[in-house]
């Protein structure tokens, strides 16, 4: 029997280009997705585990190749997962300097639509019992990452789940976005979103997107680290590195770090905006 599910669909951003990279040995390639695939290994065996610990409908997790999927029927929950996987992903690097790790940025997409759990077609091939997940919610999670025209590490959002979340329409240091606050384990944390009304092909959307940097330590840390992988971008890709900006950007905008880091604010507000301009060269 079918059910309805928030459903979401991340990917590595350059995947495809990587594994084509004949400038990289092979070696060298199976080591970069070494590093890819063991920083989302640590990010999501510490969150989801964390988070399935202290709720009742528990999300549901699936990998293959490049991918991983969500869903649960908890869409609070689903989206601070969310934020928690983009968040530590792209920070999990931060501190090592030497240029031995590769920093992956995600891109995903959520839905809420009917999905089936069958048994795997490998696992019954193996002998072993394991769920796949079938069904529209996890095509349109796909599509809505995949095919909205949208660069940049960015969490993907359809209306009808903003729709029932609810959020308010507020306005942070002058930029408008939604909020909604979000109980978790006795703290009420906030969950920002932006209004997404023209993909980059000029093409009118109705999305949103999901404001996910965590400035609240207000230690730039993401600054630090977009400067650090500016030189994984190349021509062609270089709209994921302002566009990462961007959103990055908006996470310091709807922080707190302007009333208590002031100057310091204005400094690093200022470097994301010339990143969100910046050509390549």
């Amino acid at each position: 029997m079918e059910v309805l599910n928030y459903c979401v669909f991340i990917d590595v951003l350059g995947y495809g280009e990587l594994v084509k990279d004949t400038t990289k040995s092979i070696d060298q390639r199976i080591n970069i997705l070494n590093s890819i695939y063991s920083n989302l290994a640590t990010t999501l065996s510490i969150t989801i585990n964390e988070i399935n610990s202290k709720i009742v409908d528990k999300i549901f997790i699936k990998s293959f190749s490049d991918c991983f999927y969500l869903e649960s029927t908890n869409l609070l929950a689903l989206l601070y997962s969310c934020e928690r996987i983009y968040n530590d992903t792209f920070g999990l690097y931060s501190g090592i300097t030497d240029g031995s790790e590769y920093t992956p940025l995600v891109r995903g997409g959520i839905v809420k639509d009917w999905t089936v759990r069958f048994s795997d077609l490998a696992g019954i091939v193996n002998n072993q019992q394991i769920i796949n997940p079938v069904g529209l919610g996890v095509a349109r999670a796909y599509w809505t990452s995949e095919k909205s025209k949208l660069s940049g590490m960015r969490m993907i959002i359809s209306k009808e789940v903003i729709d029932d979340v609810k959020p308010k329409l507020i306005s942070k240091n002058g930029l408008e976005c939604f909020g909604i606050d979000f109980s978790y384990n006795g703290v009420v944390l906030p969950l920002f979103f932006n209004k997404i009304e023209t993909n980059e092909e000029n093409i009118p959307v109705d999305l949103f997107e999901l404001i996910w940097p965590d400035m609240s330590s207000c230690t730039y840390d993401y600054v630090d680290e977009l400067k650090k992988i500016r030189k994984q971008f190349d021509a062609k890709s270089f709209r994921h590195f302002n566009k990462t900006a961007e959103i990055i950007l908006k996470g310091l905008i709807v922080s707190d770090c302007q009333h208590r880091t002031a100057n310091v604010f204005g400094k690093y507000k200022s470097e994301l905006e010339n990143m969100v301009k910046e050509a390549f060269q």
